[in-house]
């Protein structure tokens, strides 16, 4: 599918978990969404822990690294669906996906299982009608919440989402909080200022965090060196990278894989 379309669906599927089935920690190339139908569970994104249960969605975004586990008394049955495309971050904002966010509730449980059933039957044809595909996802998105922000908290969502869209896709880069303010289209301050209020943090703190995950994603799934690791995450000085790796872990990265491979090798 052309990555330029409203909406593109890579793949999906529906799973009755065994107890305490879990996955991760992963990163996602794609946006994915986990539709609780039964049971409950719980969701790890960004250092925060969120119980899910029957009746809610949870999010996972490209590159994030996630966990997610069924809980063992009732363990889950869950739908997905991993997409893209130029309405995505319109469409989640409209069902609550603000803030970092990463729950939604959905009202009408019962439809949106019988959407989701359709939408993989259909998938699985080998001859499947992409306008099929896309008609049952907004039919499934149909069933949430919708949430409705006033004109100026809009417009601010607007600007975050953009910020966090070039943050995602240009980490790797030599890039400043004076460069994220440009494409946005708005000051320095004031993208501070919106940081500030959906996230708690600078952008600068932002962007140093991102690339801090990515960085403990290869760190612990690739064998490449410490210096191909801070270039391919954004830092170009390794000095600068070990010291803020080991502020925010409390160690170097070389501790931090060398801990991990001791652990593999119990």
């Amino acid at each position: 599918m052309n990555s330029k379309s409203d909406i593109n669906i890579y793949y999906c599927g529906e799973e009755a978990c065994a107890p305490g089935h879990f996955f991760g920690p992963a990163i996602r190339p794609h946006y994915l969404l986990h539709f609780i139908l039964n049971g409950k569970g719980y969701y790890e994104s960004r250092g925060k822990r969120y119980t899910v249960s029957k009746g809610e969605a949870f999010l996972i975004r490209p590159q994030e690294i996630t966990y997610y586990e069924a809980d063992k008394e009732e363990p889950w049955e869950y739908s997905w669906v991993a997409f893209d495309g130029e309405k995505t971050e319109e469409m989640l904002k409209r069902a609550g996906f603000i803030n970092e966010k990463p729950i939604c509730n959905i009202l009408k449980i019962e439809d949106c299982a019988r959407y989701l059933h359709q939408l993989i039957k259909v998938f699985d044809k080998a001859d499947s009608n992409e306008y099929e595909l896309i008609g049952l996802f907004y039919q499934i998105f149909s069933t949430a919440e919708m949430v409705y922000q006033k004109e100026e908290e809009a417009a601010e969502q607007g600007y975050y989402v953009k910020a966090l869209t070039f943050i995602r896709h240009n980490y790797g880069y030599d890039i400043k909080v004076t460069d994220i303010a440009r494409y946005v289209g708005i000051d320095r301050t004031y993208l501070f200022k919106i940081f500030k209020h959906f996230l708690g943090k600078s952008v600068k703190d932002y962007l140093t965090e991102y690339r801090l995950l990515t960085a403990k994603y290869m760190l612990q799934r690739t064998t490449y060196n410490m210096t191909e690791v801070a270039l391919s995450c954004g830092f170009y000085d390794l000095s600068s990278f070990s010291r803020n790796f080991k502020k925010a872990e409390g160690v170097t990265p070389m501790q931090y894989r060398s801990k991990l491979l001791s652990e593999i090798g119990k």
